[in-house]
């Protein structure tokens, strides 16, 4: 139940929230998908644009789980100079939101802010949490697929996945790729060949990486069945992988999660992890919150304790903006000429 927090990719619009209607357009477009059964919250007054989802909690969640998903949320906008916050509950469910909200709206006040709107909506009608009694009983319908918001979208190439699965679905293993993959490892003898595990052979593989990424990043291509498993099988060693760490930036961040997508689709699941957090360190550079969570978990399928997954799952719980985290590494340091 952490809420997956987002900030607005270096090329963002800036979309101006006026009303309700604004505040259920704004989501998925912000999101990178339509949220079903979810919270939503949308910020504008702080030091940066920040938005934060989770699912509802389940019926059966305590109310300590409660506290503490309110306080990931409270303390994320606050650690974002935040004072405004305005929430939608994206729910036919209006008991499911009912048990959260009070809750939600507790410690919004206990940690000083003022919620600027909180609302709930349910694919054909808003539902106001505060204010007219009368309002909040039949609520206000609404129509937001022809939304300013959702046509500037279109006109700027954001894809909007239907929902959080289908994201999950973009990242999800090609059993046949994975194979083709496996296939190489094989031939190539990689399978059973230990990873570079001296200073030399991983500054040669590390900058044989490096050339690899930079070439395809650049070129918007994709590896070849061989370029992948050469990958794979190098980056099982962190000084290896950090060399294609050291080359995501901020400016670069997207082009750098379509190749990593493509890659952590194709590897053997085994070989996983390394792919994954780069994926998941790219995609949060570019702003897709959501996807770089969904990257963590890949990784943590296979190795719930890699180091890289953690440090990427500590700043996206903790809400810390992209572009107050460079990535300093020095991947070669060390390493003989």
């Amino acid at each position: 139940m952490t809420p997956t927090p987002k900030s607005s990719p270096p090329t963002a619009t800036t979309l101006r929230v006026r009303c309700a209607e604004d505040l259920i357009a704004v989501a998925p477009v912000v999101l990178g998908f339509h949220p079903k059964d979810s919270v939503v919250m949308i910020t504008s007054d702080g030091d940066r644009p920040f938005q934060a989802r989770s699912d509802l909690p389940e019926p059966t969640a305590s109310h300590d789980e409660l506290e503490s998903l309110a306080e990931d949320f409270v303390g994320g906008a606050r650690r974002n100079g935040v004072r405004s916050p305005a929430f939608v509950f994206f729910s036919a469910d209006d008991a499911a939101v009912r048990r959260v909200w009070p809750v939600l709206r507790q410690r919004c006040r206990q940690r000083l802010l003022t919620v600027a709107a909180a609302i709930r909506a349910d694919g054909r009608r808003w539902y106001p949490l505060v204010g007219d009694r009368q309002l909040r009983a039949s609520g206000v319908p609404y129509d937001v697929s022809n939304h300013p918001f959702v046509a500037e979208a279109v006109l700027r190439g954001i894809v909007i996945a239907k929902d959080r699965a289908a994201v999950v679905a973009s990242v999800a293993p090609d059993p046949a790729a994975q194979q083709a993959i496996a296939t190489v490892l094989w031939s190539t003898g990689l399978d059973v060949e230990p990873p570079p595990r001296n200073g030399a052979h991983r500054r040669r593989w590390g900058e044989w990486l490096q050339r690899l990424v930079a070439a395809h990043v650049g070129a918007g291509s994709t590896a070849t069945d061989e370029e992948v498993a050469r990958i794979a099988w190098a980056a099982r060693d962190l000084r290896v992988r950090d060399a294609a760490w050291a080359l995501i930036t901020r400016a670069d961040a997207d082009r750098h999660r379509a190749f990593w997508t493509d890659v952590v689709r194709r590897v053997p699941d085994a070989l996983v992890p390394a792919p994954a957090a780069l994926l998941g360190w790219a995609a949060w550079q570019a702003g897709h919150g959501a996807l770089a969570w969904i990257a963590v978990d890949r990784c943590r399928e296979v190795d719930p304790d890699y180091g890289m997954a953690a440090i990427l799952a500590g700043c996206l719980e903790q809400a810390v903006p992209p572009d107050r985290v460079d990535c300093p590494l020095s991947w070669d340091e060390g390493l003989p000429a």
